[in-house]
């Protein structure tokens, strides 16, 4: 039997901190977050991999920004009923929404800006994730948090695999902020232990895939 969380998700816990805690959890590593938050961290953390320049303007923009708009006016208007997304009806607007806008961003990098391999491989990622959650949202809910959480240790692993080497910090990095998201997810009741591990799997399948497919 698959095991399904309800529309309004009741904590796992009683404890006033941990709650607090994993709410903001939630909300810092939130999935529109979470690309850009890689893309910096690479920047940072692996020497030559990313140069970002007046590309994070435009990162921002259309993997935070207008995504967040667009939820914001689904909300207001009426389409969706919340904009926490639990309902998996409700989610499928704002994951359009947020796919056409990756994949625009994908085809900036692309075709406007001299931008690296590396770069191109995370939007793609990044867009094939949103897909994928998109077409098994119509099954089984995923955690969309934990898959965006798994877009950092994912390249870091597909890095390490493909290029032989990759940045200790980040993957370590990555790795923590994913458990954290995890652990955030299952204690607010908003997700069961098999969407939590699904939404990982999606994560660094969609950048493995990515990666490879650019490279090949």
């Amino acid at each position: 039997m698959i095991q399904k969380t309800p529309d309004i998700p009741v904590t796992r816990t009683q404890f006033r901190a941990i709650i607090v805690l994993s709410r903001f959890v939630s909300i810092i590593f939130h999935p529109l977050f979470m690309t850009t938050i890689t893309a910096v961290v690479f920047n940072k953390l692996v020497s030559g991999s990313f140069h970002l320049g007046k590309w994070i303007d435009n990162l921002i923009l259309y993997t935070v920004l207008l995504p967040f708009l667009c939820i914001l006016l689904f909300r207001i208007s009426g389409l969706i009923s919340n904009a926490r997304m639990h309902k998996p009806r409700d989610r499928i607007l704002p994951l359009v929404a947020t796919m056409i806008f990756y994949f625009l961003a994908y085809e900036l990098c692309v075709y406007e800006y001299s931008c690296s391999i590396l770069l191109k491989g995370l939007l793609l990622g990044s867009s094939c994730a949103v897909f994928i959650i998109l077409a098994i949202n119509f099954f089984y809910k995923v955690s969309v948090h934990t898959t965006a959480a798994a877009i950092l240790p994912g390249l870091c692993i597909v890095l390490a695999i493909a290029a032989k080497g990759t940045s200790m910090v980040a993957l370590l990095s990555g790795i923590v902020i994913a458990v954290l998201v995890g652990g955030a997810r299952w204690f607010l009741g908003a997700h069961t232990p098999g969407q939590i591990v699904l939404g990982y799997i999606v994560g660094i399948f969609s950048q493995a895939a990515a990666y490879f497919l650019l490279n090949v």
